[in-house]
């Protein structure tokens, strides 16, 4: 009898088992949450070119729209968990959960993560005129009792978090001004209507390579082989680290050898030169963790800007 029932048990593992062996069989969809032309459609798509030849089948992506990334990530977590639905999201994926409490999905429980892909840190960019030249400077003038005006392209979005963190731990008042993306905040920050701004680095180095913005200091914890002699925040308060990151995920409970075949093309994609010239142009750094190092790095990130959201108080705008 215990033969048998090994045997049986043998026996039903096997299709699960052929299934993943086999995989891809179909195409596979490759879902951006947030619109055509931004910072996660630009690496989805030569993502998607680069897995497709690499797996065989074609990897095509599907935008599903909305200012935080809610729909395409309800979709993929309610999406079949066999591998051919996958998401690719910005730090928006762990931070918006914190301004919707009945969000429909959870970052963590509700996914298997297939790696991140590159993460990037922020810069802290300042008008051309305006009278600071380092992040002690800008400290120094909201302690003063002067406005320090910052504009926020967006209220959810990692730049917006980043400059929450920086007014609580260099424990300042700065005057937010929100606006409905980033063209129109580089607009009045370039005019002069606003001091300042953390926003991603391949929209804002342009206009500081022109000379319409001036760069104080990035964001990660350590300095950006691409801006050597920039300074981070963190060399004026100690442990300042936001970070914009890149995940690639599939719905919980998809196959682990599954996860593994799509973690495996994923990391052989950003090692290739057309990602590898778009990580060095974005001051993206390639980190291909694996799966569970992913689910704990989007765990921590989720902790993180919970506390930041709860403690002070932040609510969509």
């Amino acid at each position: 009898m215990r033969r048998t029932l090994l045997l049986s048990l043998c026996v039903a593992g096997l299709p699960a088992l052929a299934s993943a062996a086999e995989f891809p069989e179909k195409p596979i969809r490759l879902i951006v949450p947030f619109a055509a032309g931004g910072g996660v459609d630009a690496l989805a798509r030569p993502l998607a070119r680069e897995m497709a030849e690499i797996l065989g089948q074609n990897v095509f992506v599907d935008v599903k729209p909305s200012n935080t990334g809610q729909i395409g990530a309800v979709e993929v977590a309610h999406a079949q968990p066999d591998g051919y639905t996958m998401l690719i999201s910005s730090a928006a994926f762990g931070s918006t959960p914190a301004f919707y409490p009945k969000v429909p999905y959870h970052p963590v429980k509700d996914f298997e993560m297939v790696t991140i892909l590159a993460s990037t840190p922020q810069v802290l960019v300042a008008n051309a005129n305006y009278p600071v030249a380092s992040v002690n400077d800008v400290l120094q003038a909201a302690k003063s009792g002067k406005q320090v005006n910052f504009a926020l392209s967006g209220s959810t979005g990692i730049q917006s978090l980043a400059t929450e963190l920086l007014s609580t731990m260099g424990n300042v008042q700065l005057t937010k001004v929100p606006y409905k993306g980033a063209g129109a905040a580089f607009a009045d920050l370039i005019g002069g209507q606003v001091d300042l701004m953390i926003d991603n680095p391949a929209s804002s180095l342009v206009h500081v390579r022109s000379g319409k913005l001036k760069l104080l200091a990035t964001t990660g914890a350590k300095r950006m082989a691409s801006l050597p002699d920039t300074p981070t925040i963190a060399e004026t308060l100690p442990g300042f680290e936001a970070l914009n990151w890149f995940v690639l995920a599939v719905p919980a409970k998809t196959p682990p050898a599954v996860v593994q075949r799509l973690h495996a093309a994923a990391l052989e994609a950003m090692r290739r030169p057309s990602l590898r010239q778009m990580a060095d142009r974005d001051g993206l750094e390639v980190m291909g963790n694996s799966p569970a190092e992913a689910r704990a790095f989007i765990a921590a990130e989720t902790e993180k800007w919970t506390k930041v959201v709860k403690d002070k108080g932040l609510q969509m705008q």
